[in-house]
């Protein structure tokens, strides 16, 4: 799968957007493809076969042992307490084991709930060895200090007025505009932090 927004890099806090059927958890899971280890917070079921599927509840950090680890993570009931668990044992088995991506797919659906885990994982995460994919059908619904300290963003199309302000606020109105116009086949909107990457 082509990879217009370039090599995934251990510091990354990358956001995938998209109203639904536009391919945003595709991109997300091409994007993992070659990661060695990666972690799927999978509240919906669609990471399938990106890894061996296990119960938030029994995910403590001796299952990041290894060169190569991929886990689907199910939530519990309570999905944004699961999420905030799956953090911090990524974070606890990133510094034992070594760096991990943690992808979270459908973040709108406990955002609320685990904003304050949301940016705890995006301002200190790469610290620990976490490094960060967050998909999510609106973008007001990844907290704004995540938006903010984001590495790279993909977006196919957003459609709300609210969205699109939010993403013009913090990568510019050429990029919200793109979006906007955005038609299925196309390749997604990309914005890289431009002082942390070199163009690609």
């Amino acid at each position: 799968m082509p990879q217009p927004f370039g090599r995934l890099d251990p510091r990354s806090h990358e956001l995938f957007f998209g109203v639904p059927g536009s391919g945003k958890t595709t991109l997300a899971r091409g994007r993992l493809a070659s990661a060695r280890r990666a972690v799927f917070f999978d509240p919906t079921g669609d990471y399938a076969g990106e890894g061996e599927r296990i119960p938030s509840a029994v995910f403590t950090p001796v299952f990041l042992r290894g060169v190569v680890v991929r886990w689907v993570v199910e939530p519990g009931e309570d999905v944004a307490a699961s999420f905030a668990a799956v953090v911090d044992t990524c974070r606890r088995g990133a510094r034992e084991f070594g760096g991990v991506v943690l992808c979270a797919d459908e973040v709108g659906d406990y955002s609320a709930k685990a904003a304050e885990v949301l940016t705890r994982l995006h301002r200190n995460g790469h610290h620990d060895g976490v490094a960060s994919v967050l998909v999510s059908q609106c973008a007001v619904d990844i907290p704004k200090t995540c938006r903010r300290t984001a590495t790279r963003v993909a977006s196919c199309l957003q459609v709300d007025p609210a969205d699109l302000e939010a993403l013009s606020d913090a990568y510019g109105a050429a990029f919200a505009e793109r979006v906007r116009t955005w038609r299925a086949g196309e390749e997604p909107a990309v914005w890289t932090l431009p002082t942390l990457y070199s163009p690609q």
